[in-house]
């Protein structure tokens, strides 16, 4: 997973975007394989809306289509934020429908891991999820980073064999990355870095940036210049976690 925040007077560089594609064929893997050839998405935002600049349910590292989106990042000038994301399938078929980011009115969201257990009829575990996240976030009158640490207890205390919930979610106005894992921690990483063009943050280090952590737990905030913020989920235990039972009761959960 990539973001790019570009800072005040500058554009999202297609080249980052570039370099994050090399993962596709080399990425860091949970087993022998290295990779995350299922799939890629590109995700900028235009007049406040989300848009596609490219997504597919194919090897990114083989796909041409994947330099095309490259050469319109470049063409438009992006000053929004960007997200990308290339899979690594666990669950759900190969297919466009289950290819991150996803992209829900003005908020897009990309997520690795796997939550155990989850059994819906229409979407895979990562849309079930991102739907979550968004219903505590327009049903509370308060700050984003409380209703995603509400829905993080949540999905945790339902299924709690869920290797990860490490993600990143922007409205185009406001980023935000969380990682989260119970184990794997080599794999379930996190980190940001600043240029002076840019705020990046990527899964694995690319080029010969000065990275820095996100820890287990932590959520990173980003506003649109590339201010940032980290908080830590023990910071907010003061939130109720939400009642299971009323939560199960609100969306499609058939029996396992």
């Amino acid at each position: 997973m990539l973001a790019i925040i570009p800072k005040p007077g500058h554009y999202v560089n297609a080249g980052l975007v570039r370099e994050f594609r090399k993962l596709a064929a080399s990425g860091l893997v949970i087993g022998k394989t290295s990779g995350h050839p299922d799939g890629w998405g590109i995700v900028a935002w235009r007049d406040s809306e989300p848009f596609y600049l490219g997504r597919q349910p194919t090897d990114a590292s083989k796909d041409p289509r994947f330099e095309e989106a490259c050469s319109e990042i470049s063409k438009l000038r992006i000053e929004s934020p960007l997200l990308a994301h290339l899979r690594k399938a666990s669950k759900g078929a190969k297919i466009l429908s289950n290819t991150h980011p996803f992209i829900s009115g003005f908020w897009a969201f990309a997520h690795n891991g796997t939550i155990r257990r989850l059994n819906t009829k229409t979407k895979t575990d990562s849309e079930w999820f991102f739907s979550r996240l968004l219903e505590e976030i327009k049903t509370k009158d308060e700050r984003p980073e409380k209703a995603i640490f509400r829905t993080v207890r949540e999905v945790k205390a339902l299924y709690p064999r869920t290797s990860s919930l490490t993600f990143l979610l922007s409205n185009g106005k406001e980023t935000y990355a969380f990682r989260d894992f119970a184990k794997h921690e080599r794999y379930y990483t996190m980190f940001y870095a600043e240029t002076e063009e840019a705020l990046i943050i990527c899964q694995e280090k690319i080029l010969g940036l000065d990275w820095h952590s996100i820890e287990n737990g932590e959520l990173f905030k980003a506003d649109a210049s590339g201010n940032y913020t980290l908080i830590k989920l023990e910071s907010t235990d003061r939130i109720p976690a939400p009642d299971a039972a009323k939560v199960q009761q609100t969306v499609e959960l058939p029996s396992h």
